[in-house]
């Protein structure tokens, strides 16, 4: 078990390295030895954090977001597969001290341990630390696909884009993407219209980068009720 991987990647380092064992160490372990499994009680305590603090960002970057929207948004990113999947980039599951059993069944690979594993990291940050402290490492961990999550009636951002910005002088809008890093991969796009940049965003591939960029220039005509014109000798 190399927890300074794992530190590395939640972005928080430990006061108490046991709760980051017991967060790491399966339930399978703890039925073998008839105790209540501490990595059973953190994944509960990390669920409910991980739904509370994706709510209020939900909340906040979409005001014009209905209920049922937001919470199609929010079951998208707290879902079983999308935390297997991060938990897979992160390394996570070779990290985990399971049963010989289940590793022999797959078990470092299954979806269902490896979200679980998601949840019980954020639940010991919470004990470690306090609310915002897993608040903080759950922004960290998740901010790309929050951002990257469609908004409500943008299925196509850049499409939209293009269209409403076309229907004002024929003028596409422009993007630039560049990597900010390999591993694991993340890219910005800027798009400019006119000479002026109009939105950005970031994503885990060049494509994602755009549509969030484009997201992010409906989201600004959306609460200015205009888009940006370029500014005077720009």
């Amino acid at each position: 078990m190399q927890t300074d991987k794992v530190e590395e990647t939640l972005g928080y380092r430990f006061k108490n390295a046991e709760l980051l064992h017991a967060a790491l160490t399966h339930s399978s372990i703890a039925r073998k030895r008839g105790a209540p499994s501490d990595y059973e009680r953190m994944e509960f305590l990390g669920d409910a954090v991980l739904e509370l603090v994706v709510s209020l960002e939900l909340y906040r970057l979409h005001p014009e977001a209905s209920e049922g929207e937001l919470t199609s948004m929010r079951a998208a990113i707290v879902s079983r597969r999308h935390l297997s999947e991060l938990s897979t980039q992160f390394g996570w599951g070779e990290q985990l001290t399971m049963s010989s059993a289940l590793e022999k069944t797959g078990g470092r690979n299954a979806p269902n341990v490896l979200g679980n594993t998601f949840e019980a990291l954020i639940g010991a940050v919470a004990l470690d630390g306090d609310f915002e402290t897993a608040r903080a490492v759950t922004l960290h961990l998740l901010g790309n696909s929050l951002r990257e999550c469609p908004a409500p009636g943008y299925d196509n951002p850049k499409g939209m884009l293009q269209e409403r910005l076309q229907a004002i002088n024929g003028e596409p809008p422009d993007y630039e993407v560049q990597q900010l890093r390999e591993q694991p991969p993340l890219f910005r796009a800027i798009a400019r219209w006119q000479g002026r940049i109009i939105g950005q965003g970031e994503g885990t591939g060049k494509r994602r980068a755009e549509q969030a960029a484009a997201t992010a220039s409906l989201r600004h005509a959306l609460f200015e009720n205009s888009f940006f014109t370029p500014e005077e000798g720009s």
